[in-house]
């Protein structure tokens, strides 16, 4: 009997450890350390003067952007992959073109002079991108413990994107990175650091490039995204504070990003977008 109950005792403070550590953990991932003071003041939108280019538009805050800009009677062109699904796009009626991030000469000819006012990229690496899992110490001896960046489009494919649109005489570029790049990497919360050094550096290469570019650009960051039919809270905002933090659903980035798009004061400007309503990790998953 004694020795049951010790059994007992010690899974009691095992499962206690366990939620201190779980509250602990949830609290390091909140965007309560830091608050901005000013934000971006709502502006008319006004229509981009000819067909948008959206790359990365097949699914996710890309779709939800070609969903709103159709909604406000703008002429889209998604890119898309020949193995891409475009059901939705399908749906909507929007005009597709096949291109290959990862090849420069796809990218050039996706982007043909007088064809395009603007483009807006959410570019960047999905999930059926990244490399099958597989063993960790069959990867440590393969030398396999990181993607290839040559194989991530979060740099090379915006560059050439950049470059094309330049070639082109396209003006307007928006560009959706992430928070922790560039002069954002202390706003990620101090869990999450690890899983992004990666992919945070080839965002901070695409937002310089992009800086150094000469077109008419805006960046936006955002920082945790939830799942696709997460609801919108309409509480969202951009604010240039490099230090903030939430969590955010993908209709109202989506929103942020049009409303960018559709006003000339955002131009030369890199935005956080904050959603002060969803400061909590948990808040993506009971909203």
């Amino acid at each position: 009997m004694r020795v049951l109950k010790s059994v007992f005792k010690a899974v009691g403070y095992l499962a206690a450890a366990g939620l201190l550590a779980f509250a602990g953990y949830l609290f390091l991932m909140s965007g309560i350390f830091h608050t901005p003071e000013s934000f971006l003041a709502p502006a008319e939108y006004r229509p981009a003067g000819g067909k948008i280019l959206v790359v990365g538009g097949t699914r996710g805050t890309g779709l939800e952007i070609v969903r709103q800009l159709k909604a406000l009677g703008e002429e889209v062109v998604v890119t898309v992959r020949l193995t891409s699904n475009t059901d939705a796009l399908d749906a909507l009626g929007v005009e597709t073109v096949v291109m290959d991030a990862l090849k420069p000469q796809q990218v050039r000819d996706a982007v043909p002079p007088d064809r395009y006012a603007a483009i807006v990229s959410t570019l960047g690496t999905s999930a059926s991108d990244l490399p099958k899992r597989q063993n960790p110490l069959q990867a440590l001896i393969k030398g396999q413990t990181k993607m290839d960046p040559s194989k991530r489009p979060d740099f090379i494919g915006n560059r050439s994107l950049i470059d094309a649109a330049r070639a082109a005489g396209i003006d307007r570029f928006v560009l959706v990175t992430v928070i922790g790049a560039g002069d954002s990497a202390d706003a990620v919360p101090l869990p999450a650091r690890r899983g992004h050094n990666e992919v945070i550096p080839l965002k901070t290469q695409a937002e310089d490039y992009l800086r150094d570019s000469g077109l008419a650009y805006t960046i936006i960051r955002p920082g945790g995204l939830g799942p696709r039919n997460l609801a919108a809270t309409g509480t969202a905002k951009l604010t240039e504070d490099a230090a903030a933090f939430s969590y955010m659903g993908r209709t109202d980035l989506a929103q942020l990003t049009v409303a960018a798009l559709g006003d000339p004061a955002t131009i030369g400007k890199t935005y956080t977008a904050y959603d002060p309503s969803r400061l909590y990790l948990w808040k993506l998953f009971i909203d």
